[in-house]
């Protein structure tokens, strides 16, 4: 009996010491980032179409990731933000670039560099001041980025395309679902929408004209020369198909069970002289 509580003792012992030097090393692991260069600099106007780029410089002992966000007064706009996907970088020293949009019209006064580890668990943020003004259209006159952007971009590209990440951000069975609904909602929409222009009359047809403004609008703005950002011309269509798809299925539910209950519709009489 005392052997088994001097093994059981000893075996205790190890696990602490191991756990407890696992934890103290994982702990100690080096981590330094710093924000070495801003494109473009503070104080400037932007499309929705343009980006601010942010050059960061990292020493570390495990791979890393990050990603970009605005803050106005130190509260983060998360309202139309458009940013980097959060690639994972080898350990050593080298350099990164995150990146931060607006489609709509936003004022910041800071940036938030996030830290992750591999396991997308945040470590810790890093903020530099930056006045920039995102005026929620296209510029007329895209400005060009600096020279370390473009070669930034292609690495970081590289490196979403060809370097193994044991941890990828996963969105869930429930987003694939709405992505592949989206998708699926668009030929039927269209072929209701036909059928119903072609065989259904009177309120019935005015009724299903009604999800046609929307597209209408959108084409009004391409004929007269008034540019929308491709972002938001795909943004719209996968999230506005999906709604006029269900109201044309709820209106043939109507004309199909209904029908039969309403007055026949009353011609128009012109009054006697």
């Amino acid at each position: 009996m005392t052997r088994l509580r001097i093994l059981f003792t000893v075996i205790t012992l190890s696990f602490i010491c191991l756990y407890g030097s696992w934890c103290f090393a994982d702990s100690a692991a080096k981590v330094q980032v710093d924000i070495t260069a801003l494109d473009p600099a503070t104080q400037v106007t932007l499309g929705s179409d343009e980006k601010l780029y942010i050059l960061l410089k990292y020493d570390s002992d495990t791979p890393l990731r990050f990603q970009a966000i605005a803050t106005l007064q130190g509260e983060p706009l998360e309202v139309g933000a458009i940013r980097n996907p959060a690639v994972l970088h080898e350990p050593g020293q080298g350099e990164a670039m995150v990146w931060v949009g607006y489609e709509n019209p936003t004022h910041i006064d800071a940036v938030r560099i996030t830290v992750l580890d591999e396991k997308w668990q945040k470590l810790f943020q890093v903020n530099k001041a930056a006045d920039v003004i995102w005026q929620g259209v296209s510029a007329v006159n895209p400005r060009q980025p600096a020279g370390w952007v473009d070669t930034l971009i292609k690495a970081e590209r590289r490196k979403a395309d060809f370097v193994y990440d044991p941890e990828p951000q996963k969105f869930g069975l429930l987003y694939d679902l709405l992505f592949f609904l989206s998708i699926a909602a668009i030929p039927f929409y269209i072929l209701l929408q036909l059928h119903m222009l072609w065989r259904y009359k009177y309120r019935w047809r005015e009724l299903a004209v009604i999800p046609l403004f929307p597209y209408l609008i959108v084409a009004f703005y391409a004929v007269v020369g008034l540019e929308i950002d491709t972002s938001l011309q795909v943004t719209f269509l996968f999230r506005y198909t999906p709604c006029a798809l269900l109201y044309l299925v709820c209106l043939w539910v109507a004309k199909r069970f209904w029908q039969k209950k309403l007055p026949p519709p009353k011609l128009y009489k012109p009054p006697k002289a």
